[in-house]
């Protein structure tokens, strides 16, 4: 079956119709193409398939910068010009956002060595069992081993290469449940090059050995300011276990956004993408209408309430992981704010406790994770602010609990993508909420 591409719909997934109507949905594909589609699945509703031949390219087609971009699927739309990228991102914000203001996509400052953050599978050739570091293909547990990638830093895939080829004490193996090395985990400071690295192990001890290949990487690399180990030997997908030691140098690196000094750890939530960070925040700040206290819900280590220092009198910061609140203690004494508090614990709890105490904040910002935040969090937000400027990573979800601000007494005023993933199906969004004067 030969179909042209209409449109890009949500998660990155090419749409046509066949001749009967029924909606065709092709992964890598995008709009202009005229493509020969494989069907995997058939349904009376619509048809999943992959792409058997490219007929005629789309003009915005390109060749990604990186060869293993299809096998390793991370950056799902490196083969779209990054322009026109934005255009299709901003039509998917607006279908689903339908009779909102949906404003120009901010672009990343840059497209490739952009992320901050990294995190390895690591595994074994079946044969001559040598280390396999990269990112598991979509959809499988299959390693593909990247030794280039051009989403972060390259001085991330020298450390990794090198680790690859000089690690002599074994890899996990998930089907054994044997093997030492589960995942290597970096994050790099975009201001100033350090690093900090984690590895992950099948173990609940560190060798002399071990600690002596650990010091030798950070010879070869005095980039890396701080090695952890983390001790995971459960039966799980998740990537690390519940205790981590501090093996070689200090527990931080430093990030600089626009002046204000960030303190982060391996495992503190922060932006991925630091530079588009600036972009974000500076977009969340506009939407900042009245001086006053300041709610940063889901905040971290504090990056946006501290980025909203000169345009707040007071920040009130809740975060439940216990290593961001502590790095936030220390952020926020690092930037001399004086006007503070932080709560450590679970959204929902620590807004209803804010309930009884009659607290009222002028402004409230919400970062939750991708699957977003919930019914009873969001209706008690709703009691005590008048100006609501949620961030989020899933336009799906932000469109959930969305209905729920508005049944609440808010209007959505308008939404602000903000491509943080470049070459990437995915979209950050800054979504405006007042309450309504109606």
């Amino acid at each position: 079956m030969i179909l042209e591409i209409e449109k890009l719909v949500f998660e990155g997934v090419g749409l046509s119709h066949n001749e009967n109507g029924i909606a065709v949905f092709v992964k890598g594909a995008m709009p202009g193409d005229i493509v020969e589609i494989e069907p995997y699945k058939n349904n009376k509703h619509y048809i999943l398939a992959k792409v058997k031949e490219i007929k005629t390219p789309s003009k915005y087609r390109i060749k990604p910068v990186c060869p293993l971009s299809k096998p390793c699927g991370g950056c799902d739309l490196a083969f779209i010009e990054y322009d026109f990228q934005l255009k299709l991102k901003e039509q998917i914000v607006k279908e689903i956002f339908k009779n909102t203001e949906i404003l120009p996509v901010i672009k990343s400052p840059k497209i490739i060595n952009h992320r901050a953050k990294t995190q390895y599978a690591c595994g074994e050739t079946k044969i001559s069992k040598r280390p396999l570091l990269g990112y598991y293909m979509e959809n499988t547990h299959e390693i593909v081993n990247i030794k280039y990638c051009p989403a972060q830093p390259e001085i991330i895939d020298k450390i990794v290469d090198f680790i690859r080829n000089n690690w002599g004490f074994g890899c996990y193996c998930e089907n054994t449940r044997n093997g030492l090395l589960r995942r290597i985990n970096t994050r790099i400071s975009n201001s100033n090059g350090d690093i900090l690295l984690e590895f992950v192990l099948n173990a609940d001890k560190i060798s002399e050995k071990e600690k002596h290949f650990i010091s030798t990487l950070t010879v070869k690399f005095p980039q890396i300011k701080g090695v952890f180990v983390n001790f995971n030997t459960n039966i799980t997908n998740k990537i690390t276990g519940d205790r981590t030691i501090l093996v070689e140098g200090k527990d931080y690196i430093i990030e600089n956004l626009s002046g204000f000094k960030y303190k982060i750890g391996i495992n503190s939530f922060f932006q991925v993408n630091p530079n588009c960070a600036v972009e974000l925040f500076n977009a969340a700040k506009k939407l900042i209408k009245s001086k006053g206290n300041f709610l940063d819900l889901y905040g971290g280590s504090g990056a946006i309430g501290i980025f909203m220092k000169d345009v707040v009198s007071k920040i009130t910061l809740v975060e439940q992981n216990s290593e961001s609140v502590s790095f936030a203690r220390e952020n926020f004494k690092l930037n001399n704010i004086e006007k503070y508090e932080i709560f450590e614990g679970n959204a929902k709890k620590t807004i209803n406790s804010f309930i009884k105490e009659k607290k009222w904040f002028d402004n409230a910002v919400i970062d939750p994770p991708r699957k977003g935040s919930d019914r009873e969090t969001l209706s008690s937000l709703s009691k005590m602010t008048n100006s609501i400027i949620y961030i989020s990573c899933n336009p799906m979800t932000l469109y959930r609990d969305s209905s729920v601000l508005i049944e609440n007494g808010f209007e959505l005023k308008s939404v602000q993508p903000v491509d943080m993933f470049p070459n990437t199906h995915h979209i950050e969004l800054v979504a405006d909420f007042k309450r309504s004067k109606r």
